[in-house]
């Protein structure tokens, strides 16, 4: 039923019922009453009701069409739907396979990657080893492996710092010792690893901490900020030093002594380690 249909059948019963209201003398459909219907002429009453049947009759024609229209509706709606929910699944296995397609992409460049540096840095060091061995033919593999072994340790060991003079306590919660340090001193880095970096002997109250992180820049940073202990009330005793290698730490003792020896033989004098050297500059010259 469209909309023209639908107005001709109000039209149609406004009409009748305008009639109806003039035959029974109302005014208001409110005042048609079983009372009032027995007003009109017989004649009158049978044309109403022949109208009236007619236009039930028609009304109940339109209202079946309406229910088959609404009917086929819903099930046009409900295939929409069953349309729609296909087209989401289809985007989804879609969204997938481009996902996958870009993971394998991703990982199948890493691995050409890999691959790459790793065979440039075996050239390079195949070409170290004909440099310096121009007379054998190949680098023992076990020497080959301790030079690798030792440029990892020493990458490894520019990521560390070496934390001195934190008194040790029942339990042993370096954690959180370290964490006060760095609170101290402003900083948040990343620690992979926190242990002691020799054993403890008798007389000992502390020992030294080894903090592993996670760049050689987050050192830098740590040990341009490690100066702040020296005003602190509670770490004034600790002090965080960079870790040293075996040849750095002989060196370093070496130079202590000498800044000690340099002290007692000229005492009117400042001295000072720097650039890996002792140095000594004349205070009343300065001031």
């Amino acid at each position: 039923m469209d909309d023209k249909e639908c107005d001709d059948m109000i039209l149609k019963a406004a009409g009748w019922l305008s009639k109806a209201m003039e035959q029974l003398n109302c005014s208001a459909p409110i005042e048609v009453t079983s009372t009032v219907c027995k007003k009109p002429l017989k004649d009158d009453l049978v044309i109403l009701m022949s109208e009236a049947f007619h236009l039930v009759r028609f009304q109940n024609e339109k209202l079946k069409q309406l229910k088959t229209t609404l009917s086929a509706t819903k099930n046009k709606l409900i295939e929409n739907q069953q349309w729609v929910i296909s087209l989401q699944e289809q985007v989804i296995d879609c969204k997938d396979k481009q996902l996958q397609a870009v993971q394998t992409t991703v990982k199948s460049t890493v691995e050409d990657s890999v691959k790459e540096q790793f065979k440039s840095y075996s050239d390079a060091v195949q070409e170290n080893v004909m440099v310096c061995k121009p007379d054998s033919d190949s680098l023992p593999i076990g020497k080959l492996k301790d030079v690798v072994r030792e440029v990892a340790h020493e990458e490894d060991r520019l990521s560390n710092v070496i934390i001195f003079g934190v008194p040790e306590r029942e339990p042993a919660n370096l954690a959180q010792r370290v964490e006060e340090v760095f609170n101290e001193i402003k900083v948040r880095p990343n620690v992979r690893e926190i242990s002691f970096a020799g054993k403890q002997s008798a007389g000992t109250s502390s020992r030294p901490i080894k903090v592993k992180l996670s760049s050689p820049s987050i050192v830098k940073a740590i040990l341009g900020q490690a100066k702040l202990l020296k005003n602190s009330d509670k770490l004034k005793s600790v002090f965080v030093k960079p870790d040293l290698s075996i040849e750095e730490r002989t060196k370093r003792r070496q130079l202590v002594q000498d800044l000690k020896q340099r002290r007692i033989s000229e005492p009117d004098k400042r001295h000072y380690i720097r650039g890996g050297a002792v140095h000594s500059e004349d205070t009343k010259s300065k001031k």
